[in-house]
């Protein structure tokens, strides 16, 4: 059938996430992500997870500059979770979790 069977293609295809990267504040002199107030304290925890773009092109309900997953500090010992499809909340929270393991002494 005409377009049928591209929403299972979608489906078989893995989903392969990067961290987006930051970009120069010309004003502050310091690199940084745009969180839309949802992050108020700088950490090294802090990070933003975007869809990489891979051939064959990606289902087109990605869009690859939009944030699939967000992690930040709100405030001492509290921290922040976004995410969206296709992430589960189990899937967002046990990514964030793992980021805890390898900075621990970074702050």
């Amino acid at each position: 059938m005409a377009g049928g069977g591209s929403n299972e293609d979608d489906k078989s295809r893995p989903l392969v996430l990067k961290n987006k990267a930051p970009r120069w504040h010309e004003q502050f002199h310091y690199w940084c992500l745009n969180f839309r107030g949802g992050v108020t304290i700088a950490s090294v925890k802090n990070f933003q997870l975007i869809a990489v773009v891979k051939l064959p092109p990606p289902p087109p309900q990605l869009d690859h500059d939009k944030n699939i997953l967000l992690f930040g500090k709100v405030g001492k010992d509290m921290f922040m979770m976004d995410y969206r499809y296709p992430l589960s909340a189990f899937q967002a929270f046990a990514i964030c979790l793992s980021s805890f393991d390898t900075k621990l002494a970074c702050e």
